[in-house]
């Protein structure tokens, strides 16, 4: 990727994360550089600590700090993560490195920060963790063992401004990815899945690559090419 095109991606990146933050009463951010390559993200919302020392109980917090940089051969290398607040999960480290693809994100060029934003607040928030793939064994073997604490902690989802009244929760798979990590739902009706498989609905004809249509209390956007 020339320097030109890198630059062009870390700018798409900054406006998406800022669409995200008007949708979001939880995320926050701050930003260096020019394009921005390196992240400081706050996540308002309760999630599971605890301090490194072993007699340390483990309690609910309010805010997480996570610091998110982007290499020089970023896209073609993921943001490099680390948690800077304390959390207690499997898949974060003690020191507080997490690797995207033991949070159920495999690295893919077409990710956007917006969307690894959407996992790592299913992360804090103890809605995503795979035991399978654990880093804090610690954390795993605590929550092999919690069975009275309900998860996750926070049920809100990050673009609380913009979901639907009762945070219908809405995941993509990508093309050929034969596996599928679905937070656990509080109710199936919560889950709209939209797959390769996924039936295409007859729709009203369109004049344009984007255009809305209005069909009574219901909207179809158009979203691709002509």
């Amino acid at each position: 990727m020339t320097q030109q095109a890198r630059h062009e991606r870390l700018a798409v990146e900054l406006e998406a994360m800022r669409a995200l933050k008007k949708a979001s009463n939880i995320l926050d951010f701050e930003c260096t550089g020019e394009p921005p390559d390196r992240y400081s993200i706050t996540l308002h919302g309760k999630g599971i600590s605890r301090d490194t020392s072993p007699r340390a109980d483990v309690e609910l917090v309010e805010r997480h700090k996570i610091d998110l940089r982007l290499p020089y051969s970023y896209p073609r290398r993921p943001p490099d993560i680390r948690w800077i607040t304390p959390i207690f999960h499997p898949n974060i480290s003690f020191s507080g490195f997490i690797n995207l693809k033991d949070v159920g994100l495999p690295w893919d060029q077409d990710l956007g920060l917006d969307v690894v934003c959407e996992r790592l607040w299913d992360v804090a928030r103890s809605q995503f963790m795979d035991l399978d793939k654990a880093t804090n064994y610690a954390a795993k073997n605590w929550f092999e063992d919690e069975l009275t604490l309900q998860l996750p902690v926070d049920h809100r989802v990050l673009r609380d401004r913009s979901a639907p009244q009762g945070g219908n929760v809405i995941r993509y798979q990508r093309r050929g990815d034969q596996r599928l990590s679905l937070p656990a739902a509080r109710d199936a009706a919560e889950v709209f899945f939209i797959g390769e498989d996924t039936p295409t609905p007859t729709l009203p004809i369109r004049t344009g690559p984007l255009r809305r249509h209005s069909l009574g209390n219901d909207d179809v956007l158009y979203i691709g090419d002509d």
